[in-house]
């Protein structure tokens, strides 16, 4: 029975993938035929923008960096499920949950009875988004001949690079959380870091060379007048690294030591949580 269940998780899984790559394409698909009657498209892209700034325009706004996230887990979740064999049941359980939370991020679904919205859509038409806009009345089937672009200081060969290594990054830390939760779970409590210490080692290198290319970025090309001027975006990913580095350390020493144990447990979901928390504070124009 645990394996029909687990043939049957496999089998919504690879929906769930070939859906956001259909989703993706779908988007890209909107951006790069400059459908502006699109929102995000109208937004975020312009006709005068090259290729490569068509392509980091997808990631400009909350719902497109939101959707890189996804696609990075989906890649990732496929690389657990061919790998992890003896793992793969709990800790996809613990991913599988993680990843329903952040698609619910771009649903856009309006329960009208209850006044409440679950997520934001990139797929909104501009009439829906600004619906007082005083053209319908004189055009109600009015389109823009072209889109606001990017702002002039993403218009730089970082904004292509930097954001999709930084959500690598992101989308890595919750692999070690998925193994210590697993662990917890299924009582394994000392034998989750053996699998985990390798994608606790590659989360912190990715997401490393994420925070230096923001780091340049912001100090080089952006010019803030000093090391990063203590701009939040890049430290609410440093603040995360820092623990995620300790949580390496904690759980290299973990195998042999109760106390480290615990911590590293603590220091790995913590990590998660941070990375949440700080994605939820700069994303969400709190900050």
């Amino acid at each position: 029975e645990a394996s029909t269940w687990k043939k049957y998780a496999k089998i919504v899984f690879y929906i769930h993938t070939a859906a956001v790559l259909g989703v993706v394409f779908s988007l890209y698909w909107i951006i790069g035929n400059h459908y502006f009657e699109y929102h995000y498209a109208w937004k975020n892209s312009s006709l005068s923008l090259p290729a490569g700034y068509q392509i980091s325009s997808f990631w400009q706004d909350q719902e497109g960096s939101f959707l890189l996230w996804i696609f990075w887990n989906v890649v990732l979740g496929l690389v657990l499920i061919t790998t992890n064999r003896s793992w793969e049941a709990p800790v996809m359980m613990v991913f599988a949950l993680v990843q329903a939370f952040l698609t619910s991020m771009i649903l856009g679904v309006v329960i009208p009875g209850l006044d409440l919205k679950i997520g934001s859509t990139p797929f909104l038409l501009l009439k829906e988004v600004m619906p007082d806009m005083p053209v319908w009345k004189m055009d109600p089937n009015f389109i823009p001949k072209d889109g606001n672009g990017l702002n002039p200081l993403l218009q730089n060969y970082w904004m292509v690079i930097h954001p999709p290594t930084l959500f690598l990054g992101f989308a890595t830390t919750l692999i070690p959380f998925s193994f210590a939760i697993a662990g917890l779970w299924t009582k394994n409590i000392k034998e989750w870091i053996r699998p985990a210490l390798p994608w606790a080692l590659f989360s912190a290198m990715v997401l490393g060379v994420g925070i230096l290319m923001g780091a340049y970025w912001a100090y080089e090309t952006l010019n803030f007048g000093g090391y990063w001027n203590w701009d939040p975006v890049e430290n609410s990913s440093l603040v995360p690294w820092l623990v995620l580095v300790a949580g390496i350390h904690t759980m290299i020493i973990g195998r042999r030591n109760a106390t480290a144990l615990k911590t590293s447990l603590i220091l790995t979901i913590a990590c998660f949580i941070l990375i949440l928390y700080s994605t939820f504070m700069t994303r969400s124009v709190v900050l």
